[in-house]
């Protein structure tokens, strides 16, 4: 579905003319967002997914079998958002409970816009939200993903005191490799993109369908823009992200100290779990990218190094002195720096637990 509606732009800061306005068409807008049980927080929500400066075209919502009256207040919003604002809202309600990622599927499929983007909820949205997201995708036409900076907010809408990049934890080596546009240098050892801060292309679903059962589906999404084209990460706050202790996912505190989170990362997920997982995501990421084949040469080469780590980390040996030698080799190789959590991976491997 195509809108007709254009607009202008300066064309300067794109490298263009000087004073020569380009014209660019907007992109259709849908919103999909998954319930489960969220009546709480969710009339908050689907307050600012109606008050942006920008509209969307199209709401899908995909409810995980709640039984709190979720799905009867999105029966009776529904209505009154058609009626008032001409929205086009898709309610899906699920049987049985097909958990997070696969409720995003479901809702990301029974859009047909241009532009997606995901919601969760329990935030808020600035009210320009849309209006920034769409934008940067509409005029950068490598960017296939874009997310953006969010305010942390309590359960009593109290702000935190830390974005959600400050509780990522992002380093001055993410922050770089984020302004040279070497997005999947960071994503082959970690994740930046939280699902309710981002927007993309509707093209990045050719690569990313179906979402393998051991990814996330921010996680997925992101790997696969940033394997194939560009992604995009703004300063700006463009989301309230609430933490209330019972997000499906959340973020880090920032409470712990720097030796405390380290030996929370060791001990959330056992040694071989945490390695064996580590190489199924990215197998099935490097199986993705090959039958696509719309990733270059050295992304597919970044890949396969970052496999070889872990698994030449699995096959360490269990006694102590043989594991610390093959902890420093892998060390000097600076595969923890690049692939894994730095100190925390060979404290892992140290302890082997």
């Amino acid at each position: 579905m195509w809108d007709a509606t254009y607009y202008e732009f300066n064309a300067e800061a794109q490298g263009s003319e000087p004073g020569v306005a380009m014209v660019v068409r907007r992109s259709t807008c849908g919103i999909a967002m998954c319930t489960c049980n969220g009546v709480a927080y969710l009339d908050a929500q689907l307050r600012s997914l109606v008050e942006q400066t920008r509209l969307p075209e199209r709401i899908a919502i995909s409810d995980d079998r709640s039984d709190d009256g979720t799905w009867d207040r999105l029966n009776v919003w529904a209505g009154e958002v058609r009626s008032a604002h001409g929205i086009d809202v898709i309610l899906l309600r699920n049987e049985t409970r097909l958990g997070v990622t696969r409720n995003f599927e479901q809702a990301i499929k029974a859009l047909d816009t241009e532009i997606i983007f995901l919601a969760d909820q329990d935030d808020v949205w600035a009210k320009n939200k849309i209006e920034v997201l769409a934008d940067c995708l509409e005029t950068d036409s490598h960017a296939l993903l874009v997310h953006s900076d969010a305010y942390l907010i309590g359960d009593r809408d109290e702000d935190l005191g830390r974005s959600l990049f400050e509780s990522l934890y992002l380093t001055a080596a993410d922050r770089e490799l984020a302004s040279q546009q070497r997005f999947f240098e960071v994503y082959c050892r970690r994740n930046l993109v939280t699902g309710t801060t981002a927007a993309f292309r509707r093209e990045l679903l050719e690569l990313a369908l179906p979402f393998p059962v051991n990814w996330i589906h921010d996680e997925w999404l992101a790997a696969c823009a940033a394997a194939w084209q560009h992604v995009t990460m703004l300063p700006q706050k463009l989301t309230f992200y609430r933490q209330h202790g019972r997000n499906a996912i959340g973020v880090p505190s920032g409470r712990l100290s720097r030796l405390a989170k380290y030996a929370q990362r060791v001990l959330a997920t056992p040694r071989d779990v945490y390695l064996a997982g580590k190489i199924s995501r990215l197998g099935a990421l490097h199986q993705r990218l090959e039958a696509a084949g719309v990733a270059s040469s050295e992304t597919i080469e970044l890949l396969t190094q970052a496999e070889r780590h872990f698994l030449r980390r699995k096959a360490f040996s269990r006694r102590l002195p043989l594991r610390m030698m093959s902890i420093i080799r892998e060390s000097r190789t600076r595969g923890y720096i690049r692939f894994a959590d730095g100190a925390a991976g060979m404290l892992r491997d140290l302890i082997h637990l």
